[in-house]
């Protein structure tokens, strides 16, 4: 198994935290990451090494998704500890098995406990299966390492690992960049009496308010506008407002269908393959795909459901960003998710005290008042179209004098070159593509860096036979996984080698 760059670069981090003495490890990374790819691997290495590994998820598509990734890998001795799989296989080194199953059964004997969708890890059922396993190495994976409560996993885990930064991974091809748009506050839902549970929007009272024939129709009119034709996941909040959403979609001769928690297993799986297949172009659900479900080929978003938690919105957002055949995704924004939290593609820093917070200092986001797109606050024009906001002078910035006051000026041309060549020294420091600079420095600037400031040259390339063999069956192991053409692979070979593929393999 080939790791990417940021990938190989996370093992390391983790090992050293090994080495420091740290036996719970936190491995967070944005969703479409590879977080399990970067499990396998870890895996494999542990069972060469004569090992035992317990790796334990919540849902069954979770529990699929690992076992093919082990099998990927080349391991072959693997088996599922789940009520009525065949999969069955208790001598086997590596085990993958249901949390809930898992509790009512005996635990086999490991050296390795990885947990998926660790933001779950301060649950009972987790916290039981960490005193089962005192001697262990702890390993927890997720995109969002946090509850919906505010509450920190730092209960759990020792050291915190953090994969990759949104902004690297779109510059680097491994995610896109959505578009993302909202609605006129009239048609966003009325929370004000809606209260608050445990940290979120109590269940039933933010059902009567997002539940609205007004606010349903608003949702198919939009995508209409916006994402016609591209196939779509909703996220409700309730199993009636999900039912509601599919209905109105299909009462507008728009193929679409829902599914909840209470679906059965074929069922739900019929409804993912015609939505794979165009067969059906939306499904709404409630409660169901926010984790472990990987379709790259839907990519337009509609969030319908509101949330106080940062996790889940970037959960349900994060679903539509793995690139596929060239195309943008899509986020219609229904619910204020955006502007409360964010757009989903920002740097955030995470910890394990608690709530995370956005690398920005000033609000991240702000809306077209022409088409309702919301882009980062730092954008004067907008890229969907073309509406420039009024009154918008030179990004300026903030130098500190002594006292309580700051100054407030706008940038120099001088500083700004500062910056972009102090960026360009980071990303050859760290084997960064050049699009990592440049998104750091449009994020602070407002605008690309000018053509007349300096790319940073390429890393050096293994250009050995050895090396560009297994470049190129990456390239199109992933090209398989993702559906690309053949076109593809022969763009990102010529960009690391300056060849065409078919003269490489004879």
């Amino acid at each position: 198994m080939i790791l990417r760059p940021y990938q190989a670069d996370a093992v390391a981090r983790s090992r050293e935290a090994l080495r420091a003495g740290r036996r719970c490890i936190l491995l967070v990374a944005p969703t479409g990451s590879g977080k399990t790819v970067i499990a396998a691997h870890i895996i494999a290495s542990a069972v060469a090494r004569g090992r035992r590994v317990l790796f334990v998820a919540h849902r069954r598509e979770l529990i699929d998704q690992a076992f093919g990734k082990l099998r990927d890998a080349g391991l072959a001795d693997v088996g599922v500890i789940m009520a009525g799989d065949r999969r069955r296989n208790p001598v086997a080194p590596v085990q993958v098995a249901s949390i809930d199953t898992l509790r009512r059964r005996a635990k086999p004997a490991s050296d390795l406990v990885i947990i998926d969708e660790a933001h779950r890890a301060l649950a009972r059922s987790y916290a039981e299966l960490r005193e089962a396993y005192p001697l262990a190495t702890h390993l927890g994976l997720t995109a969002t390492p946090y509850r919906a409560d505010g509450r920190g996993l730092g209960d759990a885990y020792e050291a915190l690992v953090s994969v990759a930064s949104p902004a690297t991974l779109i510059a680097d091809g491994y995610l896109v960049e959505p578009r993302v748009y909202t609605v006129p506050a009239s048609d966003l839902p009325d929370l004000s009496r809606v209260r608050l549970s445990r940290g979120d929007y109590a269940p039933e009272q933010l059902s009567a308010a997002v539940d609205r024939v007004g606010l349903v129709g608003s949702i198919v009119e939009h995508w209409k506008r916006h994402a016609r034709g591209v196939r779509t996941v909703a996220f409700a909040a309730s199993v009636s407002h999900s039912q509601r959403i599919a209905a109105q979609f299909v009462a507008a001769g728009i193929a679409a269908e829902h599914l909840d928690g209470e679906t059965p297993v074929d069922e739900r799986a019929a409804i993912l393959r015609r939505l794979e297949a165009c067969e059906t172009l939306v499904v709404s659900n409630y409660g169901v795909l926010c984790e472990g479900w990987d379709q790259p080929a839907v990519k337009c978003c509609i969030l319908a459901r509101p949330t106080k938690s940062p996790g889940l919105y970037l959960q349900q957002a994060g679903r539509i960003l793995r690139p596929w055949c060239g195309h943008t995704a899509i986020i219609l924004d229904h619910a204020g998710c955006v502007l409360e939290h964010g757009l989903p593609h920002e740097d955030r820093e995470f910890s394990l005290e608690g709530k995370t917070r956005s690398k920005r200092t000033a609000p991240s986001c702000h809306t077209c008042e022409r088409c309702f797109a919301i882009v980062a606050s730092s954008v004067r024009v907008c890229p969907c179209c073309g509406w420039e906001w009024p009154d918008a002078p030179e990004r300026a910035e903030l130098a500190e004098h002594e006292g309580d006051l700051v100054e407030v000026r706008a940038v120099t041309q001088d500083e700004k070159r500062a910056a972009w060549d102090e960026l360009v020294r980071t990303a050859l420091a760290r084997g960064y593509a050049h699009g990592w600079a440049a998104y750091r420095y449009r994020d602070r600037f407002g605008a690309w860096p000018p053509t007349t400031f300096p790319r940073p040259p390429r890393p050096p390339v293994d250009t050995s036979e050895a090396a560009q063999r297994a470049y190129l069956a990456e390239l199109v192991r992933t090209a398989a996984e993702r559906g690309y053409a053949r076109g593809w692979v022969e763009m990102r070979f010529r960009a690391r080698y300056g060849d065409d593929v078919q003269r490489r393999t004879g």
